[in-house]
């Protein structure tokens, strides 16, 4: 049986075709597998990035630990640091003329050799005591960290003109002395000169 040119060039195309078809059907999953470990070997390549440049800033970051921790007070342990913290932060309110209508302060949660405690106040006032008082908060530094704070007008005919209330949360942040050393430091330290809004 004699095949035409034509025909044989139709056969081998077919054939080419077959094959280049079967080849990539064989090819394509070990496709889908580079793919895979090329994108694999990326991540790798940037979290290993990530961790060289976490042990290169190593020390950097201890040292602002140790920083951050020698300025906390410091408790001793079995002694209730909520008792002070609300007692300085009644004393600040005073001083800045914010009443502490309730005070509630959380359970003490532990992370490593450093304590946290949430007080949440409500409270009334004006807005330059509210004001004084906020700012006399967040100049403690890492000591404390006011986490929600609400805000609304007192109504009624009795109430003076810009009278405010609302409630606030602060996180307090301290350490514990295992020695049952005192206290090395007050719970509300003694802040800054506030900014002095113009009065009426």
């Amino acid at each position: 049986m004699k095949f035409a040119a034509r025909e044989l060039n139709l056969l081998g195309l077919t054939l080419g075709v077959i094959v280049l078809g079967l080849t990539y059907l064989w090819l394509e999953p070990k496709f889908q597998e580079w793919t895979e470990f090329r994108a694999e070997r990326e991540e790798l390549a940037a979290r290993r990035d990530a961790a060289e440049h976490l042990l290169a800033s190593r020390a950097e970051v201890e040292a602002r630990l140790a920083e951050f921790r020698g300025g906390l007070p410091v408790y001793a342990v079995g002694k209730k640091a909520e008792a002070e913290l609300l007692l300085g932060l009644e004393q600040m309110a005073g001083q800045h003329r914010l009443t502490l209508t309730r005070r509630n302060a959380g359970a003490e949660r532990q992370a490593g050799d450093l304590f946290e405690t949430a007080i949440t106040c409500d409270w009334e006032g004006d807005l330059p005591a509210l004001v004084n008082f906020l700012y006399a908060q967040q100049s403690q530094g890492a000591v404390s960290d006011v986490r929600q704070l609400s805000v609304q007008p007192v109504g009624g005919r009795d109430v003076p003109a810009g009278h405010l209330k609302g409630n606030f949360t602060i996180d307090y942040a301290y350490r514990r002395d295992a020695g049952g050393a005192e206290s090395k430091a007050d719970a509300a330290p003694a802040a800054p000169e506030p900014p002095h809004p113009e009065g009426p």
